[in-house]
């Protein structure tokens, strides 16, 4: 007991010694300027955040050139430049630009809203579960969806719990998924789902599949909307974010029928071609001689990245069991032999570096629909939303239930006076048929659904969710959260920065026909075309607006320069070549 609580001491104060490693580093990267403009100064936490949206991951923010790096900083303090000038000449109070901030503004505080409260509490957990894949298998017992009744219910759960009976007395799970399960792909794969990550199913099936042990099975029934499952986990392993893999095809001979001929020859050339990558030609030189993929073959192969899932599954699996520059065996496919070769492993980003698609993944998968649901529920209760009954009776009477909503004009068929009927109440706001009416018009997906009660009661709460959503965000104090203030930020410099771009360099740049003219008589060569052995050139007028864009962006880059150069006599530039080469080494 003695040893193991000073194990558990040790292993404590190793994790708390590195937790403010990494705390400090942090701290220390807010506080280390890597440049200053003037007054303001740029820490090297900021610069690296930017300079990693310029790059593909953070391998290749690490691996960056030092005169990557200064190149980029000098773009960011352009930018900051022009952006520290608007701000001082006042161009944020421009009429144009607090329209056009008003109106992201509306949409943006509730989106924020949606994102801390639904989004984010999830991503951190879907960020650890995909951090590996997994391969299971499941038997399905339908539960019927329609004019179901308790006794068919009844038997479905009995087929289940039969299922699991087996299960436990020893039948091999994939003997019990070909003989009883209602997935009809059971009957050729036993049950098998193959490889996925979290995010791919619904929460339900992948809460489960991620709480068991390789090799083991749920012990209860797991119910999703479609149906009874008894789930195994056959496999759990790290993932990738996706590698890059070369490939030799030799095709499989076909005849007029489609039938395969001659597959003994096809597998002994398949067999050559891997012997001479054994013995050591290159892989890509063979490729581009021998390979029958027309797509892959004059780039050596090459198919460039892609996910787990994408190729064909006798593919898939040889392929993400490679090591980097490991070279597969023969590979039969329905396309006919290959030989693989893995070029490079995509390693599994940070979180930080993930957020943003982890949010779109999170999005798109089904548990956001589910929990965003649940939170405009508890948002509507707190502010007392009610359908109003009468409402109801009025759409009813002036909708055919039995139609869709597109079979409506519905701008004409409410009369004004209709329109400003009330069919739900909330604190301090109302919806009216206006709104019911506009809402339609906004999300036309909705129109090819039938006008029933359910449906009608569904729109009318829609209509008033943005409303809803904006009482949240204004009790939750949104507007002063730092993250928003950041991202609302950034976007007003963005805004700032074109309106600076506009004013001060696209307005004063005039090109007039006689250098349009003089550059095309001075260029003519780059015009110059053959034809039927001829040389010819493209006339003045049709290359006439290339010249001008061309002549426009050259312009630009001057006055550019200029412009910049007087804003660092005004606003005095520092940099810090040293922090600079210190980016991304903790």
């Amino acid at each position: 007991m003695l040893q193991a609580k000073k194990r558990f001491i040790k292993v404590s104060s190793l994790f708390l010694f590195l937790v403010l490693v990494s705390l400090a580093a942090c701290s220390s990267k807010k506080k280390q300027v890597v440049a200053e403009i003037g007054d303001e100064k740029i820490y090297l936490g900021e610069y690296e955040n930017q300079y990693l949206k310029t790059q593909g991951n953070l391998d290749s923010a690490k691996n960056s050139s030092i005169e990557s790096r200064k190149e980029f900083l000098d773009l960011y303090i352009k930018y900051r430049l022009k952006v520290k000038d608007a701000r001082e000449r006042g161009l944020l109070k421009s009429d144009d630009i607090q329209n056009d901030l008003n109106q992201y503004k509306s949409n943006f505080v509730t989106s924020f809203l949606v994102d801390k409260e639904v989004v984010e509490p999830q991503i951190k957990s879907l960020y650890d579960k995909k951090e590996y894949e997994v391969r299971a298998s499941h038997i399905l017992v339908n539960l019927p969806q329609q004019n179901k009744s308790v006794e068919d219910s009844i038997k479905a759960y009995q087929k289940a719990n039969d299922i699991l009976k087996k299960l436990k007395d020893g039948t091999p799970f994939e003997q019990v998924a070909f003989e009883m399960s209602e997935d009809n792909s059971a009957k050729q794969n036993y049950g098998d789902l193959y490889y996925f990550t979290a995010g791919m199913t619904v929460p339900e099936f992948e809460d489960a599949v991620y709480k068991l042990k390789v090799g083991d099975y749920t012990k209860e029934i797991v119910r999703t909307p479609f149906g009874l499952h008894i789930v195994k986990l056959t496999d759990k392993r790290k993932r990738s974010n996706g590698i890059r893999a070369s490939h030799i095809l030799i095709q499989e001979q076909k005849d007029s029928l489609g039938k395969t001929v001659d597959s003994m020859a096809t597998y002994e050339k398949a067999k050559q071609v891997l012997q001479r990558i054994k013995n050591g030609e290159d892989f890509a030189a063979v490729a581009t001689e021998v390979s029958q993929d027309p797509g892959s073959a004059q780039k050596g192969g090459d198919l460039g990245y892609f996910d787990r899932r994408r190729m064909v599954q006798p593919f898939d699996s040889v392929a993400f069991l490679l090591k980097v520059g490991e070279v597969s065996d023969l590979v039969r496919t329905p396309f006919g032999w290959h030989v693989i070769k893995v070029i490079d492993i995509k390693g599994y980003e940070p979180f930080d570096k993930q957020k943003e698609t982890l949010k779109g993944d999170f999005k798109r998968g089904p548990q956001f629909k589910s929990d965003y649901t649940k939170f405009l529920d508890k948002a509507r209760k707190g502010f007392n939303f009610e359908i109003k009954e009468e409402g109801i009776v009025f759409l009813k009477s002036k909708l055919d239930t039995t139609k869709t909503f597109s079979q409506f004009n519905l701008d004409s068929l409410f009369s004004p006076q209709d329109k400003e009927t009330i069919i739900a109440t909330y604190k301090d706001g109302k919806v009216s048929v206006t709104d019911f009416v506009s809402y339609l018009g906004r999300n036309r997906d909705f129109m090819a659904s039938m006008a029933t009660t359910e449906n009608l009661n569904t729109v009318i709460n829609n209509s008033a969710d943005n409303s809803i959503l904006m009482k949240v965000a204004v009790k939750e104090n949104v507007e002063k959260d730092p993250d928003y203030i950041a991202q609302l930020t950034e976007y007003e410099n963005g805004l700032l920065s074109f309106k600076v771009d506009q004013e001060e360099l696209w307005r004063n740049i005039k090109i007039t026909p006689e250098e349009l003219s003089a550059y095309y008589e001075s260029n003519k060569d780059k015009y110059s075309f053959t034809d039927s052995n001829m040389v010819k050139t493209r006339p003045f007028d049709d290359v006439k607006s290339e010249i001008s864009n061309l002549l426009q962006q050259d312009r630009f880059k001057q006055l550019e320069m200029q412009y910049v150069e007087n804003l660092k006599k005004k606003y005095p530039v520092k940099v810090n070549d040293a922090i600079l080469a210190d980016a991304f080494k903790n």
